[in-house]
């Protein structure tokens, strides 16, 4: 294995502002915090970048040249082995197996695979990876975190209890699951509210799908009305909604991390989220029982990634619908005190400089 004194080149889209960019802006800190020498190059795959953290900057203007090992956090089917390097692919999976894209083998083409969760690591080797795959989780600026002031105010979350789901409005993120769960055990005189904030998207098409759910459910002729944010906002307004909410739920079907699930975490808010996931290494709050079903509405990912061939994880609705309840019950009490201390504490462990030393002892 390579030595701790080599120069890394990391290759990743981490200037375009999504979930799986945010991973590797998330990998390259971690690695600068930790003393690597490690050199940043851009790849994407939107049609517009976004801006990045400035010490990325200034990473990327140190040359090349004389890279021992290169990182290449990229969709497998474009990793290249080239021998003038120790090749490290990083690799995030969903779902299982992978292997009609035929993902497998070019991991097998990589000298290393890294993964964001044992789930994925998990998913990888039952695919027919063999090569040695490591577990680097993402990570956060723990200092950001610390004593964060809110800079925002949402009227509608005086007062109530405060769900709140943050993520892309595709399939994968089951919002459905949510909007039914919440639904079917909160009226709308109860003090309490779901938030989404989610992307890639319009407000009237968020509107219209959790009306469409609440007449499908038949419950009621009125319904609590959901609070939706759409589309990209300033961070300092972004952890100001985080704050001020008293339970993140993720219901998604599949998930090798879950970077707002960790930044809720670090402002005191435990999770709810789907077991059998990657979020079951880092989040502190309550496993909703899961099933494994086969994919299914993934048109938004490649044409051969996420078909019914494979399967993720379906969350069940009123094990779900008992988790809100039994979240919402320890309102303003000791119980709620203890779950947002203790959810702080595991989201210490993924400061930058924490999982840049883990980094550190892998190339080791």
């Amino acid at each position: 294995m390579p030595a701790t004194d080599k120069k890394i080149l990391y290759i990743g889209n981490y200037r375009d502002g999504t979930g799986w960019g945010n991973a590797a802006v998330s990998n390259i800190l971690a690695m600068d915090a930790a003393g690597l020498n490690v050199v940043p190059r851009a790849i994407t795959y939107e049609a517009q970048t976004t801006d990045y953290p400035a010490r990325i900057k200034q990473l990327e203007a140190q040359s090349s040249e004389g890279c021992d090992i290169c990182v290449q956090h990229m969709l497998p089917h474009l990793f290249s082995y080239d021998s003038s390097y120790y090749n490290i692919g990083f690799v995030t999976t969903e779902s299982y197996p992978v292997r009609d894209i035929g993902w497998h083998s070019h991991c097998n083409l990589m000298d290393e695979i890294w993964t964001m969760s044992f789930c994925s690591k998990g998913q990888l080797a039952r695919s027919g990876v063999t090569k040695p795959i490591m577990v680097v989780p993402s990570s956060i600026d723990m200092s950001k975190y610390r004593d964060f002031k809110p800079t925002i105010e949402i009227k509608e979350m005086n007062g109530c209890f405060n769900f709140v789901f943050a993520g892309e409005w595709i399939e994968r993120k089951n919002a459905a699951a949510l909007i039914k769960a919440f639904h079917l055990e909160f009226g709308p005189n109860d003090p309490v509210n779901l938030v989404i904030k989610t992307s890639r998207t319009t407000a009237d098409v968020v509107e219209k799908y959790c009306s469409q759910i609440k007449q499908g459910l038949k419950l009621r002729k009125d319904y609590r009305k959901e609070i939706i944010i759409c589309g990209k906002i300033q961070e300092d307004q972004y952890k100001s909604i985080l704050y001020a909410s008293q339970c993140f739920v993720m219901p998604s079907r599949g998930e090798s991390f879950c970077i707002p699930a960790l930044e809720a975490m670090a402002l005191g808010v435990p999770t709810i989220y789907t077991n059998g996931t990657g979020m079951n290494d880092f989040c502190y709050g309550q496993a909703v029982e899961s099933r494994e079903v086969p994919c299914f509405g993934a048109v938004d990912t490649l044409p051969h990634l996420d078909t019914a061939r494979g399967n993720w994880m379906e969350i069940d609705v009123r094990q779900l619908q008992f988790a809100l309840r039994s979240a919402f019950m320890k309102w303003n009490t000791s119980a709620m005190e203890h779950a947002s201390k203790k959810a702080k504490d595991a989201a210490k462990e993924y400061d930058y400089a924490k999982i840049g030393q883990k980094i550190k002892e892998i190339i080791k």
